[in-house]
């Protein structure tokens, strides 16, 4: 897994903005509310993005 990572250098940064725009886009589906509950999908997506920005040169 970490082979076919190595080969696009930002894909943790590009799933981590995905999965803020689906955060912010579900605050306002009422059928989607239950993944803003905690905000735990903001949060996913902030630390995924940032240690995708952090591990990028050793991938």
């Amino acid at each position: 897994m970490l082979d076919k990572m190595a080969m696009i250098k930002g894909l943790p940064v590009i799933i981590g903005l995905i999965l803020v725009i689906i955060s912010f886009i579900a605050q306002f589906v009422p059928a989607l509310s239950f993944l803003t509950t905690g905000l735990w999908l903001l949060h996913l997506g902030v630390i995924i993005g940032l240690g995708g920005m952090l591990f990028s040169d050793t991938l």
